[in-house]
């Protein structure tokens, strides 16, 4: 496999579909691929969970982590295992919640976008790819069912946010990616049209292949249930809390076992650990 490997980031407002296709890429593409789910300073391993738990401090905390991400990235770019680098969100999610949230604690914007300029931008790979996923305010909440399920979303709900959340991916986010990025509407789009758009962005890179395979595996069930053999962990570690949803069934991925949440993912090794998915701590091409 070629060096150089594209680093494809899927980015967007709550609800646009990210973390689904996400799921629905991984369950595709197989051991060539590596990727990041997104970022989760409950789950922080490899970077120091945040000091302050203020909009602010959990701000501060997501910046390092894409900082820390992007050079991890870069080195996972020359890896001849890796075909594909997947990330749900990049800084492009930390800088629309400083744009959008009113909360009096919060990073400033300019703070924010200046961390970004100054640190991350000179570190991420030169193909970097970026997919906005946009979806109405309206469809966004009606998306979650209106309601927070968890007390921590229900910032998500604030008057205004998911407004104020749409204007900055629709007007600011382009000027923020490394390349021009592509914006896909999600309202009314079915899952398979999304996904076709997504692989022609990667055959517009040169993988044909990986574009095939993406439209010609059939879609995973929906709302999978958690595998056993990751229950244990899963509730030590935050249970729906920190961890969401499942959302894909178990996946063999370079000989271990993987099962992807909504807001992170859990590994089974052949010695019969189980830990966290997390590519930031682990060396190229491992079973991460």
């Amino acid at each position: 496999m070629a060096a150089n490997t594209p680093v494809l980031v899927l980015d967007g407002p709550p609800g646009a579909g990210k973390t689904s296709l996400l799921a629905r890429m991984v369950s595709a593409l197989g051991d060539d691929t590596v990727w990041f789910t997104e970022p989760n300073a409950r789950l922080a391993t490899g970077l120091t969970a945040p000091v302050h738990p203020s909009p602010a401090g959990h701000t501060l905390w997501f910046l390092r982590h894409e900082l820390a991400k992007a050079r991890a990235m870069r080195r996972l770019t020359t890896d001849p295992d890796t075909s594909l680098i997947i990330s749900d969100r990049n800084h492009l999610g930390a800088l629309a919640y400083c744009y959008a949230t009113r909360a009096d604690d919060s990073l400033p914007y300019r703070t924010a976008r200046d961390f970004y300029a100054r640190r991350i931008a000179p570190e991420l790979p030169e193909t970097v790819l970026t997919a906005i996923l946009l979806v109405s305010p309206d469809q966004s909440l009606a998306r979650r069912g209106n309601v927070a399920e968890l007390p921590r979303w229900k910032q998500w709900f604030d008057e205004g946010l998911p407004e104020r959340l749409h204007t900055f991916y629709t007007d600011i986010a382009p000027t923020l990616c490394p390349t021009p990025p592509v914006i896909i509407d999600t309202d009314g789009a079915t899952p398979d049209s999304v996904l076709a758009q997504v692989a022609a962005i990667l055959a517009d890179t040169g993988l044909d292949h990986t574009a095939r395979r993406l439209t010609t595996t059939p879609a995973p069930s929906a709302s999978p249930p958690l595998d056993q053999q990751f229950a244990d962990a899963y509730t030590r570690l935050g249970g729906l809390e920190a961890f969401g949803h499942p959302f894909t069934r178990p996946l063999t991925h370079r000989g271990t076992t993987v099962q992807l949440c909504q807001l992170g993912a859990l590994h089974h090794d052949p010695a019969g650990g189980t830990r966290l998915w997390n590519p930031l701590t682990e060396p190229a091409g491992s079973a991460a």
